[in-house]
C-alpha cells in the first residue's frame, strides 16, 4: 500500500513515518508543503493520503480539494489536526476527506484508521 504524508512540520512527518512502518506500511513519501504533496499525489499515485489541516502556505483543506480534482487520484484522504474541535467536519468532507483524525502521541491511531479506510 502507497501512502503519502502532506505536512510542513519535520517531526510530524518524522513521527507519522515512524507509526506507519512500525505498523508495516513500508512505501511511504513525505511531502513539506500543498503544492509538492498536489503534484506527489499526481506521480506516486498513493492508496491514502495523510494531510495536516494547517499548512503554511495553503490550507490542508484547499489541498484536499485540489487532489480530488485530479481524476487519476483515488486515494482515500484523511485529515489530520492537532485539535478536532478546531475543524468543521462538514467543510471537511465537502473538500473531499474521507475521514478526520486527531494527532495523539506517537500517532498510534493512523494505522487503525488506514486499515478501516481500505478493508
Amino acid at each position: 500500500m502507497k501512502i503519502l504524508i502532506i505536512d510542513d512540520e519535520g517531526p510530524d512527518r518524522k513521527g507519522m513515518a515512524i507509526a506507519l512502518a512500525r505498523e508495516g506500511y513500508s512505501d511511504v513519501m513525505l511531502a513539506d508543503s500543498g503544492d509538492a504533496g498536489i503534484e506527489m499525489a499526481r506521480s506516486f499515485q498513493p492508496d491514502v493520503i495523510l494531510i495536516d489541516v494547517v499548512l503554511k502556505e495553503m490550507n490542508g483543506l484547499d489541498v484536499c480539494r485540489k487532489i480530488r480534482e485530479i481524476q487519476e487520484v483515488k486515494a482515500k484522504i484523511v485529515v489530520i489536526t492537532g485539535h478536532l474541535d478546531a475543524v468543521d467536519v462538514q467543510k471537511a468532507t465537502s473538500s473531499g476527506a474521507d475521514e478526520i483524525i486527531e494527532k495523539t502521541v506517537g500517532f498510534a491511531n493512523i494505522g487503525q484508521t488506514i486499515r478501516d479506510l481500505t478493508k
